[in-house]
């Protein structure tokens, strides 16, 4: 697995903190740059992938504004516990972006490799 020099982790739900907002800009700003990101999403942060969230009331669709940045040449990490502990599926999740399975040792991967890792 090549994983580029920043990993943005995102922990948190999508909806009830300021959390993904601030990942997505500061992907978009680093993709911007021709910087390479990866984005993981591990334990509440699954559920920013979840087909069907468009609250447009407080703003653009989440899938619109990462499929921007989450690519097929970088695809997103999902951690597959985080998923199965809250019944989500692959079905469940957005087709329009590419996300790849990742297990404990996939992750870990991700973050010790890195030269940078951003929690949000």
């Amino acid at each position: 697995m090549i994983v580029p020099g920043l990993v943005l982790w995102v922990r948190h739900p999508p909806y009830t903190s300021a959390h993904l907002t601030e990942a997505i800009r500061i992907m978009a700003m680093t993709t911007a740059l021709g910087v390479p990101v990866r984005c993981l999403f591990t334990g509440e942060g699954v559920r920013a992938l979840v087909q069907g969230q468009e609250p447009y009331l407080l703003g653009p669709p989440l899938e619109r504004l990462l499929v921007e940045i989450v690519t097929p040449e970088s695809p997103a990490l999902v951690h597959q516990a985080s998923l199965k502990l809250r019944d989500l599926g692959p079905a469940r999740l957005t087709s329009s972006l590419p996300w790849v399975p990742a297990d404990d040792r996939s992750v870990a991967e991700a973050l010790v490799s890195a030269d940078r890792v951003v929690p949000l």
